[in-house]
């Protein structure tokens, strides 16, 4: 082993051996402090558990922590909630998974954006994150769009555009098509240049973004809560997040599916940046009336999306287990800096009480 690992996992020992979990209540009075290298908590279906990174410690809140910044993290069934964004008042956000020995870190990683939870839809996962690079590329997958009677399938190309020469982050390219009932599709339309950014890597609420009407391919530049209140599109694009006109972002009710969501768990990076628009054309165009109609879908409106996901989790585990990743916080009051990771569940919280194991350290900038 060389010296530099050695002596970096040797301070990692040291830390674990050192750190401590207690449990406070919302007024920050400690209660039982107990030698641990890891915090342990009750997560479950019904209810929300809070968690400070400081410590770290269980807090006691009542109802959703609506009204409190002294959350940094929260757990309910399978989601993992940051207190930012539509989950809370706070300034919380965060980025990952990143890889497990990043944990040993203590300095902050690097990461092209951070996100705060907001609305999203089976979109969620449109995108591979490249660490090396700090890219995001399209995994290809088509995805089903359902308008009342109406049907659309929808491939997102690309996340970059050119500009004086250099690749820049945040624009979208999607190709789409209407799929009708006897068995067709119009002819497949592109739209370029969809401009995500809404400020930058840590965009605010205040500033648009493009929210495209797929008849008209008309965009109109909205902010989340402009976009709440209108009829007059069907996706919006907000940085790395793509949003459906139903559920938490819009009163349009429309759903949409990954029609090769299932998929996900498996692909690997190289499958992945070997992809092309040229090379998935034919999986776009395979998708017909039959495929989106297929009983078995599950469409859905768009729900509270968070940077955790369901990535936390190692997926097709039996029984259910944590995914050995890394996270990086910023906590609720954007001050705090920290790596997180996940180290035991043992049973199911979306069906039943079950224990979390959960580590977390501070990080310099």
């Amino acid at each position: 082993m060389r010296s530099g690992v050695a002596v970096a996992l040797g301070l990692a020992l040291l830390g674990a051996l050192g750190c401590s979990s207690s449990t406070v209540d919302a007024n920050g009075s400690d209660s039982v402090e107990t030698p641990s290298d890891a915090l342990e908590l009750e997560i479950g279906p019904d209810a929300r558990t809070f968690v400070e990174l400081a410590k770290p410690a269980v807090l006691e809140l009542s109802g959703q922590g609506e009204t409190s910044i002294a959350w940094d993290l929260a757990f309910q069934g399978r989601g993992v909630f940051t207190n930012g964004g539509v989950s809370g008042p706070g300034s919380a956000s965060a980025f990952g998974p990143l890889s497990a020995p990043t944990f040993l870190s203590d300095t902050a990683p690097q990461a092209p954006l951070m996100q705060k939870d907001r609305s999203g839809s089976a979109f969620l996962d449109w995108y591979d994150y490249y660490g090396d690079e700090h890219t995001l590329f399209s995994r290809y997958h088509v995805y089903g769009l359902r308008d009342g009677d109406r049907l659309f399938k929808v491939q997102v190309l690309g996340y970059y555009a050119d500009r004086l020469g250099a690749p820049v982050s945040g624009y979208y390219s999607i190709r789409y098509a209407e799929v009708s009932s006897d068995g067709g599709s119009s002819e497949s339309r592109e739209i370029t240049g969809i401009d995500a950014r809404a400020g930058g890597s840590m965009p605010s609420d205040s500033e648009p973004s493009a929210c495209v009407d797929l008849d008209s391919q008309d965009v109109s530049m909205l902010t989340p809560d402009q976009a709440g209140e209108s009829d007059a599109w069907h996706l919006c694009f907000r940085r790395e997040t793509i949003s459906v006109n139903g559920g938490v972002s819009g009163g349009r009710g429309i759903e949409s599916v990954d029609l090769q969501g299932a998929e996900t768990a498996d692909e690997t990076e190289a499958e992945i940046q070997a992809r092309t628009a040229a090379s998935e054309l034919a999986s776009f165009e395979a998708v017909d009336h039959d495929a989106l109609g297929a009983p078995t879908l599950s469409w859905k409106e768009d729900g509270v999306a968070t940077a955790f996901a369901e990535r936390w989790l190692e997926l097709g585990s039996e029984p259910l287990a944590v995914s050995d990743a890394t996270w990086f916080v910023i906590a609720a009051d954007s001050v705090g800096r920290y790596l997180v990771k996940f180290e035991s569940l043992t049973g199911d919280p979306a069906l039943e009480q079950a224990t979390l194991g959960l580590r977390a350290k501070r990080v310099m900038e």
